[in-house]
C-alpha cells in the first residue's frame, strides 16, 4: 500500500509542479491553488499512509524554516509554497516499484529535493556557455549568466540587464536599466529564472533516480 501511495504522491506532485513551472515561464507567477491542493492532498495522504510520525515531524519541521530562510536570501514567494507543498505531500524519501534508483541516506525528502533542484541550476552556467559558443558571441563573465539580445527586444521579455546605464557590464541583474536609451543595441542579459522549473525537474529526478548529490559522493569512496 505503501508503494502505491508514493506513487500517488509522484503523479500529483509532478503534475501540479509541471502545471506551476508552465504558468511561472508564461508570467513567473503561480496560483496559490496549486499548493493548496497539493497540501490538503499530502494531508490526506499521510492520515491514509500512517508513517513514521517522528521522522514525518522532523522533516516537516526542517522543510518550513528552511524555505523561509531561503525566502530571505532571495527564493521568490512562490518557491518558498512549493517547498512547505511538497513537505506536506512527501515527508519522507519515496520508494515505489523499484522507483528512485538510488535512494538518499537521508530521510528529509524535501532536502534532496530542494539540493537536486539547486544542483540543475549549478548546470546553467554550462549550457549558457554552449549556447554562446554556437553563436560566436562570448564575453567572460556574461556568457556564463546570459546572453546577449536587442534591448528593444529584451524590455518586453522577463530578462534582466547585466549592462549598466553607465555602459560597463557585470554579472549582477541591473533592475534599473533603461532600455530605451539603448535602443536596438545588443545587450548582455540574464533571465529572470523560473524556479519553479527546476523544482518540477528536480522532483521527477528525485522521484524516479534519487539524490544526485549522493551518487556523486558516492564515486569517492
Amino acid at each position: 500500500m505503501n508503494e502505491t501511495i508514493d506513487a500517488v504522491r509522484f503523479v500529483i506532485g509532478l503534475c501540479l509542479l509541471s502545471y506551476a513551472a508552465y504558468t511561472d515561464l508564461k508570467t513567473r507567477e503561480a496560483s496559490d491553488k496549486i499548493w493548496l491542493i497539493m497540501g490538503i492532498a499530502g494531508i490526506i495522504l499521510l492520515l491514509i499512509e500512517r508513517p513514521d510520525v517522528m521522522q514525518t515531524a522532523i522533516s516537516i519541521a526542517i522543510a518550513f524554516p528552511l524555505a523561509l530562510l531561503l525566502y530571505v536570501f532571495g527564493m521568490g514567494g512562490a518557491d518558498v509554497k512549493a517547498m512547505w507543498s511538497i513537505a506536506l505531500l512527501s515527508p519522507l524519501q519515496p520508494s515505489f516499484y523499484g522507483f528512485p534508483f538510488f535512494s538518499s541516506p537521508i530521510f528529509v525528502f524535501p532536502l534532496t529535493f530542494l539540493i537536486n533542484s539547486l544542483l540543475l541550476v549549478a548546470f546553467l552556467p554550462l549550457f549558457f556557455l554552449l549556447y554562446n559558443a554556437t553563436k560566436k558571441d562570448i564575453s567572460f563573465p556574461q556568457c556564463l549568466f546570459g546572453y546577449r539580445m536587442e534591448a528593444e527586444k529584451a524590455k518586453k521579455t522577463f530578462v534582466w540587464s547585466m549592462e549598466r546605464n553607465d555602459g560597463s557590464r557585470g554579472i549582477m541583474p541591473v533592475k534599473d536599466f533603461n532600455f530605451e536609451k539603448a535602443g536596438n543595441r545588443k545587450i548582455w542579459v540574464t533571465p529572470q529564472m523560473p524556479f519553479l522549473l527546476f523544482m518540477s525537474l528536480g522532483f521527477f529526478i528525485s522521484y524516479v533516480f534519487g539524490d544526485i548529490l549522493f551518487f556523486l559522493l558516492s564515486f569517492l569512496h
